[in-house]
């Protein structure tokens, strides 16, 4: 069952300055860092039960502002499964994060809001 939000990212043009307001001004606390060779760091930040991830602009190829919902499952491959037996149309099949014990998955919800099944760690064979 998916029924527990893990991050909400947001795209922006200026990761640090963004990480500055959000530290600093609200309070947020910067738990992790994946460096991105060709552009400004994917930053997490702590805010209360879930995380808030910072996305470079350039690197995603966005629009700056809101760009997903994510959602900690047991298994990204079984969840992904289970939405297409419901009819729901996977729009990028489980993949492995590149450089982190990461799986991901994406779908949407109605009007188009991007959806991210997450699990950190290995589930899949």
């Amino acid at each position: 069952m998916i029924d527990n939000i893990h991050k909400i990212a947001l795209v922006s043009d200026d990761i640090e300055g963004a990480v500055r307001f959000y530290t600093r001004t609200l309070g947020l606390v910067e738990i992790e860092r994946f460096h991105n060779e060709d552009d400004e760091d994917f930053v997490f930040l702590q805010a209360g039960d879930i995380i808030l991830e910072l996305m470079p602009q350039k690197t995603m190829e966005a629009e700056v502002g809101f760009h997903h919902i994510s959602f900690k499952v047991d298994s990204v491959d079984d969840s992904a499964r289970k939405l297409e037996d419901k009819g729901v149309d996977i729009a990028v099949e489980p993949f492995d994060a590149e450089g982190a014990d990461i799986r991901l998955s994406f779908f949407n919800g109605p009007n188009d809001v991007l959806l991210q099944l997450f699990r950190r760690g290995s589930d899949h064979v």
